[in-house]
């Protein structure tokens, strides 16, 4: 079997593979730049590297590349401090950095893109391709102690991706717009699924509000990649129609009743979805007519993978495994950390259940949960009630210490206007459970998010 970009090169070559909106690169012009400075990659002598860049047209490249050259890659989060990133990549003995942007980083050999380049001359390399061979490493967003290092094979990635095209569809007419950071799993999954289908992939830097409603109207994207709150930003600033778009993908955060419903009334295909970076991006999907059905669901699973609730309680309610061949096997670092049951299913974390039509709804994170006085007490339930009160635009839910319950709820919100606590608080005890409303209110100018639109709830 040959690597998939060899494979696009040969078949479609010449059809795009990446744009920026100013450079289009094709499947055959990647493969030939990548096989040169697949050369230079395999002159390191290293198996594994750590990869620090952008979502640039070189970045991809440098990727194919390390690919081509037999290479594992470790994706490094440019957000993170100096600290962060020598911790991860020490922790998976990472000597080597590649980089498209400029980074100093002490005790690492580091080399840019452009070094690389030099370097290559009219050389190139290519080793054997083999789809059970780690493709790429991530780190979790963990919350306490080290983060867990995530070896994702050429082969999840390929059955990530076949699951994504069942449950959402794309083909090679696609023309997908992405601003995820492909260091994460849910921008590099777009980068795979084009190597794999042949469609095109448009690229942007960041997310610009008005950049992005520009190439949706102009450029007739077919599929967009957006969180939650961007899709939010676009539609306030006149995103009231589809355009040429067939694929509106969510993911990263949980989707309110009132997004859906304003979605839907501008038309807007949208899809919500739930995955991991441990199984490889989605492995459920709610199409718009499920949402229309279940606003609060997160859809199926694709075909290929085996989703069940274990420890349930006398409400349905449990932690959510799923079995399939994107699911990675087990961690890097720490690797004494067994992920993976007897059965060969992998725990979530997730609290969740599964209806008679099969429809599953993602509750809150198992650590999350606020266990006040015997109840269980979802987050993001008071996080959805809150942010429906007139003039809320944001809210965080967590739990603190009490003598008397253990856990009560604190809430963080957003809000514009001259909205009085009093009425925010008026208004949940009018539509929670008085053990759920929460017993402390703090107004914040803006709440932490992670790069790809998840609420950072450690810190605060």
């Amino acid at each position: 079997m040959e690597f998939w970009l060899k494979q696009q090169a040969n078949r479609n070559g010449d059809a795009v593979f990446i744009d920026n909106g100013k450079t289009k690169l094709t499947f055959n012009s990647c493969y030939q730049r990548a096989t040169h400075l697949a050369y230079s990659i395999h002159n390191l002598n290293q198996k594994r590297v750590g990869m620090y860049i952008d979502n640039s047209i070189e970045s991809i490249i440098l990727i194919q590349a390390a690919w081509l050259a037999g290479v594992e890659i470790a994706m490094l989060n440019t957000r993170l401090t100096e600290t962060e990133m020598q911790n991860q990549m020490h922790s998976i003995d990472v000597e080597v950095i590649l980089t498209t942007s400029d980074l100093t980083l002490d005790g690492f050999d580091i080399y840019t893109y452009a070094y690389l380049i030099t370097c290559a001359e009219e050389q190139s390399y290519e080793a054997p391709f083999d789809i059970n061979r780690i493709a790429s490493i991530m780190f979790t967003s963990g919350t306490t102690g080290p983060q867990k290092a995530v070896p994702q094979t050429f082969a999840n990635h390929y059955a990530s991706a076949i699951g994504c095209e069942q449950s959402l569809g794309f083909d090679a007419n696609t023309k997908w717009l992405s601003v995820l950071p492909i260091y994460h799993i849910s921008g590099l999954s777009v980068i795979l699924r084009a190597l794999i289908a042949g469609f095109t992939v448009r690229i942007e830097p960041k997310f610009n509000t008005q950049q992005i409603l520009h190439i949706i109207s102009e450029e007739s994207p077919t599929h967009v990649s957006l969180v939650p709150q961007t899709l939010k930003w676009l539609m306030d600033a006149g995103l009231t129609q589809p355009y040429n778009i067939e694929k509106i993908l969510l993911g990263g955060a949980k989707l309110s009743a009132a997004l859906i419903n304003q979605a839907l009334s501008n038309k807007l295909p949208i899809y919500n979805s739930f995955g991991m970076t441990e199984t490889c991006s989605q492995f459920l999907t709610a199409s718009p007519t499920m949402l229309e059905h279940r606003p609060d669901t997160v859809g199926k699973p694709s075909d290929n993978v085996q989703v069940k609730i274990v420890r349930p309680d006398n409400k349905g309610h449990g932690e959510l495994v799923i079995k399939g061949n994107n699911v990675m096997e087990g961690y890097l670092y720490p690797n004494e950390l067994n992920a993976i049951d007897e059965q060969g299913y992998f725990n979530t974390g997730d609290i969740a259940e599964i209806d008679d039509e099969g429809f599953v709804m993602v509750y809150d994170r198992r650590k999350d949960l606020i266990i006040s006085g015997g109840e269980n007490i979802y987050p993001f339930e008071i996080e959805s009630v809150a942010k429906a009160c007139k003039d809320v635009e944001d809210a965080m839910c967590v739990g603190t210490g009490d003598d008397i319950w253990g856990e009560v709820p604190y809430l963080y919100y957003v809000a514009k206007g001259t909205v009085k606590e009093s009425q925010l608080q008026d208004y949940l005890q009018n539509h929670l459970a008085k053990y759920k409303v929460p017993k402390y209110l703090k107004r914040v100018s803006a709440l932490p998010y992670t790069s790809t639109g998840k609420l950072q709830r450690q810190h605060l």
